[in-house]
């Protein structure tokens, strides 16, 4: 069967190269004690960290950059070219991150090439993630478009997943001081393995169909004009997804270390394990949705995050492990519940000539102010504060906001994309 037709080969393929790519994005977050001594050395531990955090919303701040590159790529010469460079320039910054030399090296120049590979980084996810998704729906989501876009978000997790185990093993005590470097070396090799790849997907109809009969030039201008409530609906989506994300997968790393007095494998573990269990149960709640309502599923998600993020950092202050790996499983079944509609409602929200575009830059943008400052404000409130739930408190407050935004500008009635997809495919 060719390959364009071969729908679970192309959902590989294309989740490889997001998972691949969320591996080694996030292995940094997971590292942020680690890489604080090796790129940032201070008197304080905790300045420190702040210094890498800092690193990490950078990358962040460069996603907007990112998401105009390649959402005009997208929109305007085809998914498959934006999906292709976004993975090269990920592979070649990730394997320049683990040839860094360190502070101890080459003091501040050091730092300072960590910056600008992790900006690059920044540029790179930023036409992966949404790109990949709406590839997906596209050509494999005429009856089940939530379950198509919930492969790149369960990849993502998965990705996270194996970024927490390289966390994990570089982090013990008895790992070699290099031993932070293989999973980038690793990583950066392997994204050119998915570059090759992706190079024998075909290009999708949707883009083809769109690239007729449009005459946007510049796609960005004509999201701009036509689409802003599509555009902030998006961006509250995206916030609420990275501060979750973030905070309660990510910064608890940090939290566990510093506040309850796990030890970082430790803690990376119970990451992990959070990261598996919304790995698996993604494609479930997308199932669930297509034959439900992904709507009203999202509205759900959203008031449980709010009520259930409280529940998970008081459950991790415990100091328990057994409750820690409550607290995890909880993270995992809110995040899925949200997740896996997700793609499927911002995919509803622009026309094919401008999707790329639209759902990239709205998500980068939020992405930069929300998500990469996520950790930071964290560490902000519990550490400057001494404020313990301070990351639960800002959590909750950005899912209702989302909420709020939600109801408001989301009608009664989801959009039917079934129907729509098979009215182009005919």
């Amino acid at each position: 069967m060719p390959l364009h037709q071969n729908k679970s080969l192309l959902v590989g393929i294309i989740s490889l190269g997001t998972l691949l790519e969320w591996a080694e994005y996030t292995f940094y977050g997971y590292m942020a004690v680690t890489f604080s001594g090796l790129f940032f050395p201070d008197n304080s531990p905790e300045m420190g960290i702040l210094k890498t955090f800092g690193i990490f919303a950078v990358g962040y701040l460069m996603r907007p950059f990112g998401a105009i590159i390649f959402g005009h790529i997208g929109d305007i010469y085809g998914r498959k070219p934006a999906l292709m460079i976004s993975l090269f320039l990920m592979g070649a910054a990730t394997f320049c991150i683990g040839c860094l030399p360190t502070f101890a090296t080459w003091g501040i120049k050091a730092s300072l090439l960590l910056l600008c590979m992790r900006m690059l980084q920044g540029i790179a996810i930023s036409g992966e993630y949404n790109g990949a998704a709406i590839f997906l729906v596209e050509k494999t989501g005429d009856k089940y478009p939530a379950l198509a876009g919930s492969w790149v978000s369960a990849s993502a997790a998965a990705g996270m997943v194996f970024g927490g185990i390289a966390a994990f093993a570089t982090s013990h005590p008895h790992a070699p001081s290099w031993a932070w470097r293989v999973p980038f070396l690793f990583g950066g090799v392997s994204c050119f393995v998915g570059l090759w790849l992706r190079s024998q997907v075909s290009e999708s109809v949707f883009f083809r169909h769109s690239n007729q009969t449009s005459k946007n030039v510049m796609p960005l201008f004509g999201v701009l004009k036509q689409f802003k409530k599509s555009l902030i609906l998006t961006g509250a989506i995206a916030a609420i997804t990275g501060v979750f994300v973030y905070i309660g997968n990510i910064y608890i790393v940090v939290f566990l270390k510093q506040h309850v007095g796990i030890p970082t494998h430790h803690a990376s573990f119970f990451a992990i394990f959070g990261e598996i269990i919304v790995a698996g149960l993604i494609p479930v709640m997308a199932y669930l949705a297509d034959r439900t309502d992904a709507y009203r599923q999202y509205r759900l998600g959203l008031l449980l995050i709010a009520m259930g993020t409280p529940c998970i950092f008081m459950l991790c202050q415990t100091a328990h492990y057994g409750y820690i790996m409550l607290a995890m499983m909880l993270y995992g079944i809110l995040n899925a519940i949200v997740c896996g509609p997700m793609v499927k409602i911002l995919y509803d929200q622009f026309p094919s000539n401008l999707r790329y575009t639209g759902i990239s830059f709205a998500w980068s943008v939020s992405a930069a102010i929300f998500s990469g400052t996520a950790p930071l404000v964290a560490q902000f409130l519990s550490t400057q504060y001494d404020w313990k739930f301070g990351p639960s408190f800002y959590v909750c407050v950005v899912a209702l906001i989302t909420y709020f935004i939600f109801s408001v500008l989301v009608p009664k009635s989801a959009p039917k994309l079934s129907l729509r997809l098979k009215q182009l495919t005919d």
